[in-house]
């Protein structure tokens, strides 16, 4: 009996030997799925992963690469997703720019600036409006810069409401934050390039305890051109931000703000200065300068004087009637984020917009080495009998040498053995979004495809081509699908860009008007 009952216990420790065995293939089978499903393209991975996929991805395609993701993104998705204080880091790292040695936007260069503009002097600024509570003041900047640029011809007041509102999670081209949450520059161009808005502050007024907008409201202008200034490099470096403010008007940026820091802020003089290591969380809009500003009237004294003349969005019973002073010395101003200008056009420009990017510039494609020239194209499929009038895209660096192409009755490429019905050379001045009238205008037929095929050159820089693709925490919601949109390291042979980075799409634009309409 003993015997026996030492033979069962030995059948059953084997029993059990086997189903733990069996028990481990099956959790090293689920865990193998697991990490499988985690290198792929899950809505659950972070950005941070995501880019890494991305790039992994790419390594399938040799003459493909994917700019570095901005690292205070992923930190930022990381620590402060949703943040009500912050300003949400651009998916693009505009410090590069500072590495550009020759800078484009140098229009004045010939003539010396004045030592002092001030841009309310010229009736060239809006009222000061009131962001409350919310950390909508990317937005109010925006519109601080755009409004600007109108005047004095044109006097608009915008509906920050509609934009907080239309970006935020709650609507299908929105971006991943709350409606009165943080926000960037890359985020209004979006909004704006695709004529989501402006919209009147009167047909959608300022309430920040409502989350919801309307989606048909109509434009009041087609904004087709904005500009992102270098980051500035250093205290003196103050020439571009100056011309844009004499050529265009206001300039959005960025900087640190402690009001309640008397050692950073002089409530007497309405002046501030900051000398310190922390992000910018602050976005504004400058509308003028003095060089002559003494530096005494800081309360920590900076190393010289002068100053820039800033618009909040505070109210006007804030500062010196909602302005305020910032020393050139400031360690942040203009350095981090993004500096951009906004610019309008008459809604009779165009009629139409065809376009797959409503997400905007979230990422650069190229081929990572040496080479600087890269292939990019969107197909479109005629909504009527038009005339192709112009197209758009994004330029990340100064002076880059462009070749419009355009085809019509493309099949599953974006080109077509009968080549180009109109070709279009140039070169582009300044970084940013842009639109390139054609000088030959083509006619489209209704349900006929189309493409845009754009060879982008960019000095110093070896990402030409700007895409929108998902990222978590950012822009989960681009999405993309195949025959849209292709990229090409060299014009001849072209990939889906689908298959290369799954839910992206380039950032190019059509623009038509009716066939009938000169």
């Amino acid at each position: 009996m003993k015997k026996d009952h030492n033979i069962n216990n030995e059948v059953n420790i084997v029993k059990k030997l086997v189903i733990f065995s069996e028990l481990i293939v099956l959790f090293l089978v689920i865990s193998s799925s697991i990490a499988m499903a985690y290198v792929g393209f899950s809505e659950e991975n972070k950005s941070s992963d995501n880019h890494k996929n991305i790039v992994k991805q790419i390594k399938f395609y040799p003459k493909f690469g994917l700019a570095p993701e901005n690292p205070k993104l992923a930190e930022y998705i990381k620590n402060n997703r949703y943040s009500q204080e912050i300003i949400v880091p651009s998916p693009i790292d505009f410090s590069y720019l500072k590495n550009i040695s020759n800078k484009g936007l140098n229009i004045l260069a010939s003539t010396p600036l004045p030592t002092s503009y001030d841009l309310r002097t010229l009736n060239k600024v809006t009222p000061v409006k009131n962001q409350g509570h919310s950390a909508t003041c990317w937005i109010y900047a925006t519109y601080g810069s755009l409004e600007s640029n109108l005047m004095p011809g044109q006097n608009y007041n915008f509906s920050e409401q509609n934009m907080k509102n239309l970006l935020s999670d709650n609507y299908t081209n929105g971006f991943d934050r709350r409606s009165n949450g943080g926000g960037n520059y890359l985020m209004t161009s979006a909004y704006l390039t695709s004529w989501i808005g402006p919209i009147k502050n009167i047909s959608d007024p300022w309430n920040p305890k409502q989350y919801n907008s309307p989606t048909d409201l109509p434009i009041q202008t087609h904004v087709q051109n904005i500009i992102y200034l270098a980051l500035r490099s250093n205290s003196t470096d103050n020439q571009e931000i100056k011309e844009a403010i004499m050529n265009y008007g206001g300039v959005g940026t960025s900087i640190y703000m402690d009001y309640n820091n008397t050692t950073i802020c002089n409530k007497n003089t309405y002046s501030y200065y900051y000398n310190g290591t922390l992000d910018s969380y602050h976005d504004v809009t400058i509308v003028g300068w003095n060089d002559s500003y003494s530096r005494n009237n800081f309360s920590t004294i900076p190393p010289g004087d002068g100053a820039f003349i800033i618009k909040n969005s505070w109210g006007p019973q804030w500062g010196d009637n909602g302005y305020f002073y910032i020393s050139y010395y400031d360690s942040n101003l203009g350095k981090q984020g993004e500096n951009a200008v906004f610019t309008a056009e008459p809604l009779n420009d165009y009629t139409n917009i065809y376009q797959h990017d409503p997400l905007g510039w979230t990422g650069s494609l190229g081929k990572g080495d040496s080479i600087n020239k890269f292939w990019g194209a969107n197909v479109f499929t005629a909504a009527s009998n038009e005339t192709l009038k112009a197209v758009s895209f994004y330029t990340p660096v100064y002076n880059s040498n462009y070749t419009i192409s355009i085809y019509n009755n493309t099949g599953s490429k974006p080109i077509s053995a009968s080549g180009p019905i109109v070709t279009q050379t140039g070169t582009i001045p300044t970084t940013g979004y842009h639109t390139i009238p054609l000088n030959f205008r083509a006619n489209i037929q209704t349900g006929q495809n189309f493409s845009v095929v754009l060879e982008l050159t960019t000095p110093e820089y070896t990402y030409p081509i700007s895409i929108s693709k998902p990222i978590r925490g950012y822009s989960s919601n681009a999405n993309a699908i195949a025959g849209e949109s292709f990229a090409s390291a060299d014009g001849i042979t072209w990939y889906d860009l689908t298959s290369v980075i799954p839910n992206a799409t380039i950032c190019i634009k059509a623009f038509t008007d009716p066939i009938n309409i000169s």
